[in-house]
């Protein structure tokens, strides 16, 4: 009994300082650093023609509370008031916290996101850290309708590249990816990457260098204009780096501060989803708040 209650005191002194470390890290963040958009605050505008494709995207979604139920409604009241149904709903990982259990697919992901898939919005998750906590990823990605944790789907003409931060490491992921972007597509296609892990972030996490080392420069190797991502909750979107636009939309849920770094465009401390407007010429990206207000809105084109 003594030896089991010394060991409870153990676990105990650990976990809180674990938790002491975390909040002194966030303490020491700056919280003042957001740089907005010229655009932040403003009405979102109407669509002047309809986009070939259209994606509803958010990352760090899968609390299945009212902030993820926020953050759904407001991409159901976008939809209906500007263009009809999006043709995809990608997740940016953290399907579900904290553990990733299986069981809490419907609570956390199906349910909050009923409107969208019921009216045939194709589903495109990404697996992200908390997902693997349990060692259920793989059942997670069955549950939803996925057989591997990277993978390439294509929605109209835009082709999304999933990947999985968390095998970073895997060299038959790179191989696949280099492989992947560097077979010709039909014309007219748009590439966007998605991943959880941020190449370039200035938030809480910041950027992943596994990720900058080993994949950004496959990105700029191949022409894609833009990389998403979420883990850090907030929104960010990068200035070109090499020809690539970096953006960090993990604030569909839950909400940290955010920053800059030299490569900053805009960064926003904002509960929001993205809005992904796909045409022949022109990528148009709006991150939409919950009250369904402007946090940024940008263009590339071709």
């Amino acid at each position: 009994m003594l030896t089991r209650r010394r060991t409870l005191i153990g676990v105990t002194i650990i976990a809180t300082l674990a938790a002491l470390a975390a909040a002194v890290l966030l303490i020491g963040f700056d919280r003042s650093a957001d740089l907005p958009s010229p655009v932040t605050g403003d009405k979102v505008p109407a669509l002047a023609r309809p986009p070939l494709v259209r994606v509803a995207v958010a990352g760090d979604t899968g609390t299945g509370d009212s902030a993820e139920e926020a953050t759904a409604e407001q991409m159901t009241e976008q939809a209906q008031a500007n263009g009809g149904p999006y043709d995809a709903l990608l997740l940016l990982g953290d399907l579900i916290y904290e553990d990733g259990e299986v069981d809490l697919v419907d609570d956390a992901v199906t349910d909050p996101f009923a409107a969208l898939l019921e009216s045939g919005t194709t589903l495109v998750p990404v697996l992200g850290n908390h997902d693997y906590a349990s060692g259920e990823q793989t059942q997670i990605l069955g549950a939803l309708g996925r057989d591997t944790t990277w993978y390439a789907t294509r929605i109209g003409q835009l082709r999304l590249v999933v990947l999985d931060t968390e095998r970073t490491d895997d060299p038959s992921q790179t191989a696949w990816l280099e492989d992947t972007l560097g077979t010709p597509q039909p014309p007219g296609t748009w590439t966007v990457v998605a991943m959880h892990k941020p190449a370039y972030s200035a938030g809480y996490h910041g950027s992943d260098e596994e990720v900058q080392r080993l994949w950004a420069p496959l990105f700029e190797k191949y022409d894609v204009p833009l990389v998403l991502a979420g883990h850090d909750h907030d929104y960010q979107r990068s200035m070109a780096i090499n020809g690539v636009t970096y953006v960090v939309s993990g604030a569909g849920a839950k909400l940290r501060p955010t920053g800059q770094e030299d490569f900053t465009a805009v960064s926003a401390s904002t509960l929001h989803f993205a809005d992904l407007l796909v045409y022949s010429d022109r990528i148009v990206l709006r991150a939409i708040d919950q009250d369904g207000m402007l946090v940024d809105m940008f263009t590339l084109r071709r």
